[in-house]
């Protein structure tokens, strides 16, 4: 993980946070094909937010959900 947040970076989790506001729970793959982000730019991103407590894993299977903590 870098260092220092960069602009790419903080841009990425505000789309992703949007995203996850305005559709709910998404898994993922939505979230890649939906944003533009390679696999390893969203797990990286949804990483971060978890830390940040922004956002919580649901995990469903082998599938991943991701959603808003409100």
């Amino acid at each position: 993980m870098p260092r220092r947040v960069t602009t790419q970076v903080t841009d990425r989790k505000d789309r992703v946070t949007k995203f996850l506001r305005d559709h709910g729970e998404a898994p993922t793959s939505t979230l890649v094909r939906e944003l533009g982000l390679s696999h390893s730019q969203a797990f990286y991103i949804l990483r971060l937010l978890l830390r940040e407590g922004k956002v919580r894993e649901i995990k469903r299977g082998k599938v991943a959900y991701w959603a808003v903590v409100e």
